[in-house]
């Protein structure tokens, strides 16, 4: 029996110390009554093992996405918890799934904590996966792999942000291990394979070729949908894109990979890198899909 199984038959566990969280998460997105006047992406699977969970799909736009907010009760991944995110946009769907608030790697007795997500998107879909901030405490011993799928005529829009050590309690990451692995294919090609190992105490935490002594750092991955990837438009969108980042004096730079955009931040203030990722998006939300930028209300609480 696997560890799943087990959590299903007790998805809601009294935990002591010695205990660990068990969780998986399926989310299926799928467009109902496509080229019907009443169209509209539904969240048409979903279903849990263990305390991961959306409560209830949401149509806060006025064009049918479907916007989802993932519920984690314990709040932060612990050693020895194991979690299991799975999601698929169906064909022209669009589904937009943040979480319901900063989520924490916590100190570790010594045992791994493990995060898995899998995203698949279908053709002419939109998967915007938008997470709050994550903490890594003093100690924790972390194994993070997201991989994404997308069909040729995708767009992604997926974003990580990383804060080390608690600044309130002037902790930082002096003992642990984080290893975090993000891939993104599309068909057979790999456009992507983003890395990264570091060990408490780290010099590549305070070195001039790392962190510099900040204490986040954020990625922001943006594909485009195959009616916009033509380089030239894309590299006029990235000039008026580093227009706003200088106006907004945010310290962050853009990588054009083909038809790929990797933006990255690296600061202090999370919800700086939030609103400066907010602004990125807005502004790909604009040019690629004619749609407003639909700041999610979750991220002002």
């Amino acid at each position: 029996m696997t560890v799943f199984e087990q959590a299903k038959q007790n998805p809601t566990p009294a935990r002591s110390a010695s205990q660990s969280w068990q969780a998986r998460l399926e989310l299926g997105f799928e467009m109902q009554g496509f080229e019907a006047q009443a169209e509209r992406t539904i969240l048409r699977h979903r279903k849990h093992v263990g305390p991961l969970r959306v409560q209830k799909a949401l149509w806060p736009e006025d064009n049918g996405i479907c916007h989802a907010i993932l519920v984690h009760p314990p709040a932060g991944i612990a050693g020895g918890d194991a979690l299991e995110i799975d999601v698929q946009a169906g064909a022209h769907s669009h589904a937009v799934l943040t979480t319901i608030g900063a989520g924490k790697w916590y100190g570790s007795d010594g045992r791994l904590a493990e995060q898995t997500v899998y995203l698949r998107v279908g053709e002419q879909a939109v998967l915007e996966w938008l997470p709050q901030e994550v903490m890594l405490y003093d100690r924790a011993r972390v194994n993070s792999h997201v991989r994404i799928d997308l069909a040729q005529s995708s767009c992604l829009m997926a974003w990580d942000m990383l804060l080390i050590g608690r600044a309130s309690r002037d902790e930082y990451f002096t003992d642990g291990l984080y290893n975090s692995q993000t891939q993104i294919w599309q068909g057979e090609q790999l456009l992507l394979d983003d890395r990264l190992a570091i060990a408490g105490g780290d010099r590549w935490l305070t070195s001039p070729l790392g962190l510099a002594g900040h204490r986040l750092m954020g990625t922001f991955w943006a594909v485009a949908p195959d009616t916009h990837r033509n380089a030239q438009q894309m590299d006029v969108l990235i000039d008026q894109m580093y227009e706003l980042i200088v106006r907004s004096k945010i310290p962050m730079a853009i990588t054009r990979l083909d038809h790929l955009l990797v933006m990255r931040y690296v600061g202090d203030d999370a919800r700086q890198c939030l609103d400066g990722f907010a602004a990125m998006r807005a502004s790909l939300r604009r040019a690629w899909l004619d749609l407003d930028e639909a700041y999610l209300r979750i991220w002002r609480t």
